[in-house]
């Protein structure tokens, strides 16, 4: 029996209070030739995944309890055949045409080795907070250099995802960004314009929770990447974070921040 076309991975972490609505909108795709393999990454999440499944045949539970995200990754898709990869987090949620619009958009560009799309922010209720800035950019290779607009609904051919490196752990908290700066400087990128994702911010998602280990893992990739370019004979690196203040009120996710 050949393997389906698509392999969805799903990191689960903690308590996953959001793992049935990524699920459900994982069953609810048009296009339905995928299998997802969800990548628990404590016992508790593990235990959770396995309630979540519910006996789903197209779901598989990865024995990665003991690891970081980034291992856990990797170690899912490198036990799988599946022609085209991509990464649900447990937080998020998929439009139902998500699949089938992403899998057009490489068929149409056949050089392409990813394919990406608009996303929304909602809060942990579902509310709507905007749409994710970075991915309204236009895309270029140059560009992800500075700012991260491939995220975080991407579709990746599997030689692709090969031929770059697969996930590492080098920055950790960056492992996504990482992998698509060495992607960009193999592949072709197509940006699907429609917005086909919900990203959930929440006081525990780690855009929140690990906000400055991402900054510094996020340099480190961009750092690797300007070497890897050969611009560091040409150009300095350097790491600005700007401070402020802020005073607004309370958001429904349950904290305060600078979510406009």
């Amino acid at each position: 029996m050949s393997a389906p076309t698509l392999q969805a991975l799903v990191p689960v972490r903690g308590d996953a209070p959001f793992l049935a609505a990524a699920l459900h909108s994982l069953r609810a795709q048009t296009f339905i030739d995928w299998q997802a393999t969800l990548c628990p990454l404590d016992a508790n999440a593990r235990d959770i995944a396995m309630r979540a499944v519910d006996g789903d045949a197209r779901m598989q539970i990865a024995d990665t309890s003991d690891m970081a995200e980034a291992s856990a990754l990797a170690h899912a898709a490198d036990t799988n055949a599946c022609e085209l990869l991509c990464v649900l987090d447990g937080d998020d949620t998929l439009e139902p045409t998500a699949f089938a619009a992403l899998m057009d958009a490489l068929a149409e560009h056949p050089a392409a080795g990813m394919a990406y799309s608009r996303h929304v922010l909602i809060d942990a209720n579902g509310g709507v907070l905007g749409p994710g800035p970075l991915c309204e950019l236009p895309y270029s290779a140059d560009a992800l250099l500075l700012d991260f607009m491939t995220g975080p609904l991407r579709v990746l051919r599997r030689q692709a995802y090969r031929d770059a490196g697969g996930f590492a752990s080098a920055h950790a908290d960056a492992s996504d960004y990482d992998l698509c700066l060495r992607l960009s400087e193999t592949a072709g990128v197509v940006h699907v314009p429609q917005a086909l994702y919900q990203r959930r911010i929440h006081p525990l998602a780690p855009e929140i929770a690990r906000w400055a280990e991402a900054i510094e893992a996020r340099y480190g990739a961009f750092v690797d990447a300007v070497k890897r370019r050969g611009l560091d004979a040409t150009y300095d690196v350097a790491l600005h974070i700007d401070s402020w203040h802020i005073l607004q009120p309370l958001r429904a996710f349950g904290g305060v921040g600078n979510w406009g």
